[in-house]
């Protein structure tokens, strides 16, 4: 039996190469949603790209939605813009495809900010008796967080929706910075993917010039190492053996000028807490890349 999943993306050349590994693990999971989050020219873009990819696959029936588009609380005022056509309610639509799967049996795979599956979780508690889990990217423990000193982009970005999601009781799998900051396309696994670029016009070959352009820039240049953090959760789902962690109980901080975002290990004894997460550690990034890349390739036809 495969699992149903839904995947949960920010728009970039990761999420589309996360979209194309997924379809390749028929076997194993079932793509029934996929979520994009953000600025609303990128969703859109993202979205279509993603329906192209689903359409070659033979999934024409997978529902492709928006996400919220900016944190719960938002700072300052500030709105983020929908991409044209569509009106917000990536929440409501994640509920719907997550209730029409049986019970305990979906997994959510998250690489962004919290907020989609936040609000989803509010509006609909009993999503807790149908979620198998959630996989998330997110949080910094022992390495510096890259939003600021002390957090990660991911929590820092909505740290209230990740807040809540830790809070409601379903099996949460954390897949942090401490596992993922090595986790890169560098030169030569780049290289190692060529073959996807022989036919520019196939679904392979738009995703790897997505991830050449990212790699390079829009200027062009001698390339940089491209963060492959989008994948951790699903790779963490596929493959655990890649990953090796303890169970915890993180609370995140929502308040304070300079720790906003922080995601905070509290320990039992002190905070009377409960675990609520799976908090991974360790990541062999040799054998993660070598995942990836053998699912990239495989979709060359």
């Amino acid at each position: 039996m495969t699992r149903p999943i839904i995947l949960d993306l920010t728009p970039g050349a990761q999420a589309a190469a996360t979209l194309l590994a997924a379809l390749q693990l028929s076997a194993h999971v079932r793509v029934v949603g996929v979520l994009f989050s953000g600025a609303g020219t990128e969703v859109g873009v993202a979205m279509a790209h993603a329906r192209d990819m689903l359409d070659q696959h033979g999934l024409a029936d997978v529902g492709v939605y928006a996400g919220v588009p900016g944190p719960m609380v938002p700072l300052h005022n500030v709105g983020r813009s929908l991409p044209a056509g569509h009106d917000g309610l990536g929440a409501a639509q994640m509920v719907q495809a997550i209730r029409a799967c049986p019970a305990d049996s979906v997994t959510v795979c998250c690489s962004g900010p919290l907020g989609t599956l936040a609000l989803a979780m509010v509006q609909a508690p009993d999503l807790a008796a149908h979620l198998h889990g959630v996989v998330m990217a997110g949080g910094a423990f022992h390495v510096p967080g890259n939003a600021t000193t002390v957090a990660e982009h991911n929590i820092a970005t909505d740290p209230e929706a990740a807040s809540i999601v830790l809070g409601m009781g379903v099996p949460v799998t954390l897949v942090p910075l401490d596992c993922t900051s090595r986790f890169v396309a560098d030169a030569v696994w780049m290289e190692q993917l060529a073959a996807m670029g022989r036919d520019p016009a196939s679904v392979a070959g738009r995703v790897h010039a997505d991830l050449v352009a990212a790699r390079m820039g829009r200027g062009g240049g001698n390339g940089v190492d491209l963060a492959l953090a989008a994948a951790a959760p699903l790779l963490a789902l596929v493959a655990p053996t890649l990953f090796s962690g303890h169970l915890a109980h993180v609370a995140v901080e929502c308040c304070g000028t300079f720790t906003r975002g922080m995601t905070v290990i509290q320990l039992s004894r002190l905070s009377g807490g409960q675990p609520n997460a799976l908090v991974l550690e360790r990541m062999s990034v040799d054998a993660a890349r070598g995942v990836l890349r053998d699912l990239l390739l495989a979709a060359v036809k």
